[in-house]
């Protein structure tokens, strides 16, 4: 539950810088050589050099159910991967507890590169909820490639017609607003909890497993509201049935041209997730190198930068090192956020 504290915001993420790297394939680059000439060299890639990584299909694990952002990012960078590694990459979703569950098999798996995992902020925010002992610690970070500003959504033939009817009728009924998101400490959750507390009002939050479940609790009138990510709604809000009553950014979004921010009706928040892929925290600096190798590719693969610009996902990237410590200051900010918000388990 959200107590009444001081506003809070959260400050925009602006893309990064990026070049683009080409993924060196060794065994293709001596093969006209021949196997007397690359045998030795061979073996000593075979000793634990991450060059001949992958040696078998590669596993993502997302961690919300299929039909969201976070799945369907990963499915589209495990498409663009395959063409660059020759190996098949699958995507398994393994929902429960709020997205712990899927990155604990991931951070427990075996550290050979063959399994990897979709993170967000919540990897910043269990153990501050007591979710799970799960943080930045216990990940190899590899990269974030997308950010998502939030919205608030509900159906369009709601009553809530404004941000400003939907306000008033939350002041005057405090608790009676039933707001979904995708599970307790999940980023939409703790969104929805920031910006009840900017907003002045209270509302009874109701945690699924995932975005999209909690988008189908607004739509079937389970809940009367969803704090979800806006590209996740926007052909929902644009063609219908869902209606978006603001977007917690600094700016209107293009996937959102008519949905006004929340800034500009007098509610000041910014705030939202970002995804990001990551391996077992003991994953060799070498095999980590040649997965890095291989997303730098992929993020500038031309069927993955159609698939980001067509589903209006901003493409934003940070690499290993500055992921990890982007990871360890949002964690630092979680902690002090859910704090000061007053949020339990």
């Amino acid at each position: 539950m959200v107590g009444n504290q001081s506003p809070l915001r959260v400050e925009n993420e602006e893309p990064r810088k990026h070049t683009s790297v080409r993924r060196r394939n060794f065994i293709k680059a001596v093969s006209g050589v021949g196997v007397v000439g690359t045998a030795g060299c061979l073996d000593k890639l075979s000793e634990g050099s991450g060059q001949n990584w992958p040696s078998g299909q590669v596993e993502i694990v997302v961690p919300w159910a299929a039909g969201g952002g976070s799945d369907r990012t990963s499915r589209a960078v495990a498409d663009a991967a395959e063409k660059n590694t020759e190996v098949s990459w699958n995507v398994k979703n393994q929902t429960g507890g709020s997205g712990s569950v899927g990155m604990s098999s991931v951070a427990n798996s075996q550290p050979n590169g063959l399994t990897l995992g979709c993170t967000a902020p919540e990897i910043c925010l269990f153990e501050h909820l007591e979710i799970a002992e799960l943080s930045p610690k216990d990940l190899t970070p590899i990269m974030q490639y997308t950010q998502m500003p939030a919205t608030i959504v509900v159906h369009e033939n709601s009553k809530y017609k404004s941000l400003d009817e939907f306000l008033s009728f939350a002041k005057s009924n405090p608790g009676k607003i039933k707001m979904a998101n995708s599970g307790t400490g999940s980023s939409w959750h703790m969104a929805g909890a920031a910006f009840v507390s900017e907003a002045g009002i209270n509302v009874q939050h109701v945690p699924y497993d995932g975005a999209k479940p909690a988008i189908t609790a607004t739509l079937n009138g389970e809940t009367d509201c969803a704090t979800v990510g806006a590209v996740e709604v926007a052909p929902q809000v644009r063609d219908g049935p869902l209606k978006s009553l603001g977007v917690m950014y600094d700016e209107k979004l293009d996937s959102l041209p008519q949905t006004p921010t929340m800034k500009q009706q007098g509610v000041d928040i910014v705030i939202g997730s970002w995804l990001a892929h990551f391996g077992p925290k003991d994953l060799p600096e070498d095999v980590r190198d040649s997965i890095v190798e291989t997303y730098n590719t992929v993020y500038e693969d031309q069927q993955f930068k159609k698939f980001m610009e067509n589903n209006n996902f901003l493409r934003v990237k940070r690499g290993p090192d500055e992921l990890k410590k982007f990871l360890d200051q949002k964690y630092k900010y979680y902690g002090k956020l859910v704090k000061e918000l007053n949020i339990n388990k």
